[in-house]
């Protein structure tokens, strides 16, 4: 499997944060290191795209979507 840089910056930040629900403003200033627009879908489009290459054959999302408060990775 091979990543772009966004999508491993991505998933190292969710790594090193596991069993923590992350907020869409935390991913975006910790993995993009700049201020978005809040009303972005770029990191929603970018957990799919992680998702879909972690996530392949898989029974269950390492990814977990928070409702209303943002994602999770779930402990390995």
């Amino acid at each position: 499997m091979s990543l772009t840089s966004t999508e491993y910056r991505l998933l190292e930040y969710f790594i090193k944060n596991q069993k923590k629900v992350l907020s869409r403003i935390q991913i975006l200033e910790h993995v993009w290191d700049i201020n978005f627009n809040l009303g972005t879908n770029v990191v929603d489009v970018y957990i799919n795209y992680l998702r879909k290459k972690l996530d392949k054959k898989q029974p269950t999302r390492f990814i977990q979507t928070v409702f209303g408060m943002g994602y999770m990775m779930k402990e390995s």
